[in-house]
């Protein structure tokens, strides 16, 4: 896949998109669920039939953070992962372009303009997708460019679960109140968050359970509710299962900030500094205080056969 991350292309990029003929699929796509998926997937219909390039059209950051910087929400996707999935989905081309203050002050024309660029045949996108200075660009308006200028435009209704809208702002709120499974359904797949392993007081080691420690922040990335957890952690190309905590230690006084310690399976490599995607896939129990190491480590031997039982179940059912 390849990726372009500026609007500024010169002559030879020129050039190479004018000979490779595209379908653009567009959106914020902030947290790549489902309904942004059926957009991408009905520009990915279109380039099989017409035999173009696949290509999306989004941001590198959230819109917010040159319109309202103090309300940027919480991110549902690293770039890492949103990457990752683009690829599966066999998106040729990705435009990962910085709303920045010159971008936002396009008119609608203008932003097409600049798209022209990339040799477009259709755009597709959702009803609710805006465009140019204050959104003043919206479907009507994309539909009477398209006939004016000789390109196809396909607008896709907007997804529901459970008779409401599938949005990014909806799975926020489900993965907050610990719905994993409305989130999983929302996200078509399930929640996860990055982090940077760092070194611990390594306790869990001296317990028979040793923890890949990765600090987590509420106001960044969309968290469900502190507690332990059934995980999947994926790093690099490498993928295990696991068991974690997620919250402040209780049992422990000297923790002063969020973090989630992950016992993998079957892994005995040294992480430190390794940058883990850690997938939430099923709530075991409340984060509690335990009275003594070993009330701590029998819990920890309960948790570790929870979750290995809950993903046997899980092949179980495919």
């Amino acid at each position: 896949m390849e990726i372009v991350k500026h609007l500024n292309l010169d002559q030879n990029e020129i050039d190479f998109f004018h000979d490779t003929p595209c379908v653009i699929a567009m959106g914020t796509f902030d947290g790549l669920h489902k309904g942004h998926r059926d957009v991408i997937d009905a520009a990915a219909s279109y380039a099989r039939t017409h035999q173009l390039r696949l290509a999306v059209f989004t941001f590198s950051n959230h819109p917010y953070a040159t319109i309202r910087p103090s309300a940027i929400p919480q991110s549902l996707i690293s770039p890492e992962e949103k990457i990752r999935l683009l690829k599966r989905w066999g998106v040729d081309l990705l435009i990962d372009v910085p709303f920045n203050r010159q971008l936002s002050l396009l008119s609608p024309e203008g932003f097409l303009q600049k798209l022209r660029m990339f040799n477009f045949s259709c755009l597709v996108c959702g009803t609710n997708f805006t465009y140019g200075f204050r959104g003043s660009g919206n479907t009507d308006t994309l539909v009477k460019s398209g006939k004016e200028h000789g390109f196809d435009v396909m607008i896709r209704p907007l997804l529901e679960y459970k008779n409401k809208v599938i949005s990014s702002t909806r799975i926020r709120r489900a993965i907050a109140d610990g719905n994993l499974r409305d989130a999983e359904y929302m996200l078509g797949r399930f929640c996860s968050v990055e982090g940077i392993v760092h070194k611990g007081f390594q306790r869990g080691r001296t317990l028979g359970f040793p923890t890949a420690n990765l600090y987590v922040n509420r106001s960044g990335s969309a968290l469900p509710p502190a507690g332990v957890y059934a995980l999947q952690v994926r790093d690099g190309e490498k993928l295990y299962n696991g068991v974690g905590n997620l919250g402040m230690n209780p049992t422990f006084d000297d923790v002063v900030r969020e973090v989630l310690e992950v016992h993998l399976f079957g892994c005995n490599e040294n992480l430190y500094g390794h940058i883990l995607e850690t997938a939430f896939c099923r709530f075991l129990r409340n984060e509690r205080r335990f009275s003594s190491l070993d009330e701590l480590k029998a819990q920890l031997e309960k948790d570790k056969a929870d979750a290995l039982a809950w993903f046997a179940s899980q092949d179980n059912e495919q």
